[in-house]
């Protein structure tokens, strides 16, 4: 395999020129429909770019982002999980549009100046406006320090009529001050725009559903109450699945959370699932291991095509494609002891991997010489199956014929493999045609040379892999 090269797969980059000239997954046609629905609107619209975890939601709005710089279409980036640690969602946004600021090209930056000048101003009294007050926190200090009863109800009494004036000036300050806010982000907004309504200013939000509850809530309440501005459109990236969990984790499981999240967000766009193949062929080339599924392909069995049906198969996350391709490109060039020039053992790497990111209990319990952990294994790869057209699962017979293989090594006679098929289909209920072609794969790939000691070899070369510290 020659020498070992390591590394990370590193974010996809964008470039500024073609923002999808590394686009493997063909999202160049979502991104030009989703501009011509966001720049439809004059009012302020808040649109959630819904996709599960690894499915490229990240790179996605990074090189729609970079085509809407290249439509002249101001844009700011908020990766809000990097922000979390501060205990105010507002400061945290203003303070990174303020920083975004300085890379935007603007018509008269010293009007942005002022302009940014007034908002710091509003944001503070903003704060200050809606803060605990003063009254409210001496309750404890004033009932702490009197013994007396009468005292002390006197005392409170004439408190709450104080606090019920401080609340109600607070309450009228807060609404002057946010109007004043909203004034002048319209003016930051024109600034950038050039008052031509057909190019807002885009915020796009990143990472809301990895952040800790309370402060996704608020980065959600701001972006829909404070920055309700016309000419100003808020995109989020987030598994909204995910999201849900953490509303409900504030405000409880009885929550209706698809009704709680429409009052913030306008519009859902659904992330679409893109073809597996061109993602893998992608981290082929970027491991330089064409040459080696090529080398490969010449045996009985092409590794390169039961990678992609399985990975199609498991529904294997884009981000989870880069960790398969991180571990086993580490274990073919560095353990020569589980005979990997044997096909059989190539196709078993690919299927462990896989079934580690994606059934890990399964994978623990699979190989210790209990045959428990193999029907598991098999009752796992069975359920991926696609019922349609049986056809379309021989990559996943295979992969049953090799567990069969191994489950008849564990007999203290020699066994048949046409046997141990026979007692496999009566316990799972197969048909004849099942059945068939699982005893054909043996006279079609003959020996395929695994056994239990292959498993956990192969296995062991697996954990290893962890033990590698990346560039």
């Amino acid at each position: 395999m020659g020498k070992l090269s390591l590394g990370k797969c590193q974010p996809i980059e964008i470039d500024a020129d073609n923002p999808f000239k590394n686009d493997a997954l063909g999202r160049k046609e979502n991104i030009e429909n989703l501009t011509q629905f966001i720049t439809s609107f004059e009012q302020s619209i808040v649109l959630c770019i819904d996709g599960g975890w690894g499915q490229g939601k990240t790179t996605f709005i990074k090189m729609w982002q970079q085509y809407l710089k290249n439509q002249h279409i101001p844009t700011i980036y908020f990766n809000a999980w990097e922000s979390d640690y501060t205990d105010d969602a507002l400061i945290a946004l203003i303070g990174e549009i303020s920083l975004s600021i300085k890379k935007l090209k603007q018509l008269d930056k010293s009007k942005v100046d002022e302009t940014f000048e007034s908002i710091y101003k509003y944001a503070a009294n903003f704060a200050k406006a809606v803060a605990p007050s003063a009254a409210n926190l001496s309750i404890k200090a004033i009932s702490g320090g009197l013994t007396n009863a009468d005292e002390l109800s006197k005392t409170l009494s004439a408190l709450g009529e104080s606090m019920v004036k401080e609340q109600i000036k607070k309450y009228e300050e807060s609404r002057r001050t946010l109007s004043k806010f909203k004034e002048e982000l319209s003016k930051l907004a024109q600034c950038y725009t050039g008052g031509d309504k057909q190019k807002p200013l885009v915020i796009f939000i990143d990472e809301l559903d990895r952040c800790r509850p309370d402060f996704a809530i608020e980065v959600l309440e701001k972006a829909k109450h404070l920055f309700n501005v016309d000419n100003i459109i808020f995109v989020l990236a987030t598994d909204k699945t995910q999201l849900s969990h953490s509303i409900r984790a504030v405000y409880g499981q009885g929550l209706d959370v698809n009704g709680y999240l429409r009052r913030f967000i306008d519009f859902d766009y659904l992330l679409p699932r893109s073809s597996i193949q061109p993602y893998i062929i992608r981290l082929i080339r970027k491991f330089s291991l064409e040459e080696y599924f090529l080398n490969k392909g010449k045996r009985l069995t092409n590794p390169k095509n039961f990678l992609v049906d399985i990975v199609n198969k498991y529904n294997v996350t884009l981000r989870e494609q880069e960790v398969f391709f991180n571990i086993f490109n580490i274990v073919i060039r560095t353990d020569a002891t589980i005979h990997l020039e044997h096909w059989s053992n190539i196709i078993m790497l690919i299927f462990l991997i896989i079934l580690k990111l994606k059934s890990l209990n399964t994978y623990k319990n699979l190989g210790f010489g209990d045959t428990r952990g193999f029907y598991d294994t098999l009752k796992d790869i069975q359920s991926h199956f696609t019922p349609i057209d049986d056809g379309c699962n021989n990559y996943l017979e295979l992969l049953e014929f090799l567990f069969l293989e191994i489950f008849g090594s564990f007999q203290q006679t020699p066994f048949q493999i046409e046997q141990v098929i026979e007692k496999y289909a009566y316990m799972f209920n197969f048909n004849e045609s099942k059945k068939t072609r699982l005893i054909l794969l043996e006279y079609e790939y003959g020996d395929p040379c695994i056994n239990l000691q292959s498993v956990l070899g192969i296995k062991e070369s697996i954990e290893i892999s962890y033990s590698f510290k990346f560039n």
